[in-house]
């Protein structure tokens, strides 16, 4: 399981505040508490901002002075990501591309640029979809379209594009179905979520966080975008992993 920390997001207040400030320091304990938490690619967001792009920069630019770990920028700017990811060291993971047509061209420079890993939303220019039939075919268009600019298929992660369950119900099931349709239909690839999107407006999120995480992994999910440092969190993914036979003599 790829971990991948969020809590570098300027929706954050405490972020925003950060980056308002310019306080580096704040900035860079936030990324050692996730790093030593275990999380493998720390997420970069400033989308919330004004100033994105040069939010963006100094973020990732206070983040390598300390840390050699990976970054996943993440934006729906593709001239954002452009600059953004001129200046980070390591190549990148992306967040996101689509199957949404103007989203999609404005992206593939972006991943061609430093042959990239990418988020890809199973999405289109109909919307989210409302079923696992619906996220197939446009795992199945992004797979071909993506091929075709030499994006490789282990380069790529499809994010299913999970709904709260306070707003529907049915919410967990279908993204649940969407991750085995994933693996079943296309064998090797790579699936991830933003896992905190399934308790949205809820109370005890962590808890329904933790539960649906158990279910993910065993559905196929490659790796997720959550808060490293709920260490409960960490503990069901170890104990998961065992118990499906991903951890060989329990050495985790």
């Amino acid at each position: 399981m790829i971990i991948v920390g969020e809590r570098i997001n300027t929706s954050r207040k405490p972020i925003d505040q950060a980056v308002s400030a310019r306080d580096a320091s704040f900035i860079r304990e936030e990324v050692k508490a996730q790093v030593r938490a275990g999380a493998h690619l720390i997420d970069v967001n400033a989308g919330s901002r004004k100033t994105e792009v040069e939010d963006l920069l100094w973020l990732v630019d206070v983040i390598q002075e300390n840390h050699s770990v990976r970054l996943c920028l993440d934006s729906s700017n593709p001239g954002c990501l452009l600059k953004a990811i001129g200046r980070v060291k390591e190549t990148p993971m992306i967040n996101s591309i689509s199957a949404e047509r103007r989203r999609f061209e404005g992206m593939i420079p972006v991943i061609q640029m430093r042959e990239c890993e990418v988020v890809a939303l199973c999405m289109d220019d109909r919307g989210v979809p409302k079923a696992a039939d619906q996220v197939v075919e446009n795992v199945e268009k992004l797979l071909r379209d993506l091929e075709k600019v030499g994006v490789k298929q282990e380069r790529i992660y499809f994010d299913p594009v999970i709904q709260a369950v306070s707003t529907d119900f049915n919410a967990a099931v279908k993204a649940l179905n969407a991750i085995e349709s994933i693996h079943r239909e296309f064998p090797g690839t790579n699936t991830i979520c933003g896992l905190s999107n399934i308790s949205y407006a809820l109370p005890k999120r962590q808890l329904i966080n933790r539960a649906f995480m158990g279910l993910a992994i065993r559905a196929g999910l490659s790796a997720a975008i959550i808060d490293p440092l709920d260490r409960k969190m960490a503990t069901v993914i170890l104990a998961i992993s065992l118990l499906l036979g991903k951890d060989p003599y329990c050495k985790a």
